[in-house]
């Protein structure tokens, strides 16, 4: 039901669809040019690619190609003629482009420079497409496939050969039409060799073939295997070669007008114009209700023909790889002017500083294939890529073990090491790099901080910070008398650490000594006292503070004997005191009767609180009267759980009035 469904909705989406393309490579030069490819159909195999060098000839380029169905990252390598070949992103030079039905979402072309890896006297090229190890729960049909060989060799005593590498880079559809603009002048005098690189196209007699279309011609019916891989029953690619204005079939291919079967090459010069310089290619599904039919893949093309352009020597950035966070500076040579292009991301034009020019610089932040396509005329021109890699090395993911304090048990374990990392170390405080173990461990380590790094194969690096901790089994602890008070006071101290032999005392921050017992203060204030205790070695230490609160006590002086006469000598009851109090005033005769009450605020100092007047104004007699006088002290500044806040004064006064 789910496949139906998925149908359905290919069938109003997918009806038909023109996509531009892009010109991977283009070349004039004499010589000739051969390709054939090997496809395990989405699965395991092996066997070898055979294609034809003229003798006498040395390599020019060569290219090996694959595509990549899904998005997961964990794949195996293929074995490219006794060479482990790795496709990965910075192989990568298409969008991931949509095939719906496979299981996978997307598939994506790669392709890898092979010029080093094929000698001119060799002709069959053994590969190997080993089991994948996709994340089948992520991604059940996640591989590489269909590899295709692209051979240039150079001979000055053969024809000059233009030669084009066009991609398809577009979503699947029932029908994909791709317009090929800027070719080298095409001479249809000669042979124009067409070659497609397919895969994944089972036989058309079940209705899962594909019709090619070139300039509205139908040439035929694609479909079926290649004899080369006959026991993995799909996957169509042209074997050719040319050279000398004329096409050759290999493996199983026929260089004819048409297309047919597993048949993928054709002479298509009588469907051109002279000089013409631009070609529409069709690819249209032989049933889009099948089921199978949507998995066609058509990777890309290949054109080889001659042409009235001369050739021209032209030079460009071999593929590199820079670190994240670098630029690099591009040079292209030979030409009267240039364009660039992104192909893998389009909107990656902009990492380069200009697209007109010979020498851009990229500034990137991921990997990325460009073309420069170098005029030398009016209508000669040839296509070079380059692909710039873009190194982001690993987080470094890692666990710590605490080391004994004063002992080197601590251990740091590296986790999940990338394949590409060719070193990787620790480097301690003393700036030396300690080496790990074969279970990619740090051991013996001391207590501190340590730099983990690792250096990729591209020189590319990254580093972190990671701490062993320090299991301290020393206790720093200290007992104060009293723990606050009013001053002036004596504050006692009493050390109580265990598994300690060294002291760093201080007091508000200044340095006290080794030994510190306690201290004498007659000023109130905040006394913050701390104890460094260690055993051996301080980076073993532990640390312990206490504050102590001293607060000013009230000091209240009261007379015993005043007298109001007037005299203008000790004429008031004064009250003297040393900080700002609200109060309570009563006296009361000998019979206990209040003659006199007062109440208020106090500043710091000496106040007449009382001139001797009684209630009704009137001089009281001469005689002893007693006082009661409270003081309340400020509870923001005063902890009344040190200090009362509420203090009460008695006592007896002689009033003398002579």
């Amino acid at each position: 039901m789910k496949v139906i469904n998925c149908l359905l909705l290919l069938n109003i989406f997918l009806f038909n669809h023109t996509y531009a393309q892009d010109v991977f490579y283009q070349d004039i030069f004499y010589g000739g040019v051969t390709g054939a490819g090997f496809s395990s159909c989405q699965g395991a195999g092996a066997g070898n690619i055979n294609i034809y060098t003229e003798p006498g000839s040395s390599i020019k380029k060569a290219f090996l190609f694959s595509y990549k169905i899904g998005n997961s990252s964990n794949y195996n390598g293929i074995k490219f003629n006794g060479n482990n070949i790795n496709f990965n992103s910075f192989t990568q030079f298409t969008p991931n482009i949509n095939n719906f039905l496979m299981g996978a979402p997307f598939y994506s072309i790669h392709y890898i420079d092979v010029t080093s890896l094929v000698s001119i006297n060799q002709t069959s090229y053994p590969v190997e497409i080993p089991p994948q190890l996709s994340n089948l729960t992520e991604c059940p049909n996640c591989v590489y496939g269909a590899l295709f060989l692209y051979v240039q060799y150079e001979n000055n005593l053969l024809n000059k050969t233009s030669t084009s590498i066009i991609i398809n880079k577009n979503d699947n559809a029932d029908i994909t039409q791709i317009t090929t603009n800027n070719l080298t002048p095409i001479n249809t005098f000669n042979d124009v060799g067409f070659s497609i690189y397919s895969d994944r196209i089972k036989s058309y007699q079940q209705n899962d073939g594909t019709y090619i279309h070139i300039n509205n011609n139908n040439l035929g019916l694609l479909g079926g295997e290649d004899l080369v891989n006959s026991g993995f029953e799909c996957g169509v690619k042209g074997h050719f070669y040319y050279q000398n204005g004329t096409l050759v079939g290999l493996d199983d291919d026929v260089a004819n007008n048409s297309f047919n079967g597993s048949d993928g090459i054709a002479n298509i010069s009588n469907l051109l114009n002279q000089f013409q310089t631009n070609l529409q290619v069709k690819f249209e599904l032989q049933s889009p209700n099948s089921s199978h039919s949507h998995s066609n893949f058509h990777l890309a093309y290949f054109l080889n023909h001659s042409t009235p352009c001369d050739t021209f020597t032209t030079t460009l950035t071999p593929d590199t790889t820079i670190c994240f966070g670098e630029t690099l500076q591009l040079q292209a040579t030979g030409g009267q002017s240039y364009e660039w292009s992104a192909l893998s991301d389009s909107s990656a034009i902009t990492d380069l500083s200009c697209t007109d020019c010979p020498n851009p610089i990229f500034s990137g932040d991921s990997s990325q294939v460009y073309t420069v396509r170098i005029w030398n005329t009016d209508s000669c021109s040839v296509v070079k890529p380059i692909s710039i890699g873009v190194s982001h090395p690993s987080e470094i993911i890692s666990s710590t073990f605490n080391s004994v304090c004063s002992f080197s048990t601590g251990k740091i374990k590296m986790q999940n090491v990338p394949n590409n990392v060719v070193q990787f170390g620790a480097v301690n405080k003393n700036g030396d790099t300690l080496t790990a173990n074969s279970a990619n461990t740090f051991n013996g380590l001391s207590a501190g901080d340590y730099t983990l790094f690792y250096i990729d194969k591209f020189g590319c690096s990254t580093d972190t910070v990671v701490t062993i901790i320090p299991v301290i089994d020393t206790k720093a602890a200290f007992a104060t008398n009293p723990i606050s008070g009013t001053a002036p006071i004596q504050i006692n101290l009493q050390n109580n650490s265990v598994n300690a032999t060294d002291y760093s005392w201080s007091l508000n921050g200044d340095y006290q000594g080794n030994q510190f017992s306690g201290f004498w203060t007659d000023t109130s204030g905040t006394y913050e006292i701390e104890l460094i205790a260690w055993k051996t070695d301080s980076i073993c230490a532990d640390t312990v503070s206490f504050t102590v609160f001293i607060f000013d006590s009230l000091v209240a002086s009261l007379p015993n004997v005043f007298t109001p006469n007037n005299d203008g000598v000790n004429d008031f009851f004064n009250v003297k005191v040393n900080l700002p109090v609200s109060y309570k005033l009563s006296i009361l005769n000998r019979w206990g009767n209040v003659v006199f009450e007062n109440e208020g605020d106090l500043t710091k100092g000496e106040h007449k609180l009382w001139n001797g007047e009684s209630k009704s104004g009137e001089i009281v007699t001469d005689g002893t009267y007693f006082y009661k006088m409270v003081f309340g002290l400020d509870r923001e500044s005063i902890d009344c759980e040190i200090t009362e806040c509420e203090v009460v004064k008695q006592g007896f006064v002689q009033v003398i009035n002579k």
